[in-house]
């Protein structure tokens, strides 16, 4: 006879053990839902032109941005 896979109990650990992982979730999905229901949580806004022209953007910032040095 094997021993924690007769009966219920192991039915009861089973169940438990996946309800451990998805309580948690189901609450932080319930909070976001909420927050962002109640407009506490705003989209975030679009980012600047000078930024959006598909390079990297160092190079059009003024003398090139925090990794460069100023002149």
């Amino acid at each position: 006879m094997q021993q924690g896979t007769e009966g219920p109990i192991f039915l009861i650990e089973a169940v438990l053990f996946v309800l451990r992982c998805l309580v948690p979730l189901l609450l932080m999905l319930g909070v976001s839902y909420l927050l962002k229901r109640l407009g506490l949580i705003t989209p975030p806004p679009p980012p600047p032109p000078d930024q959006n022209n598909g390079h990297n953007g160092n190079h059009k910032n003024n003398g090139g941005g925090v990794a460069h040095g100023k002149v």
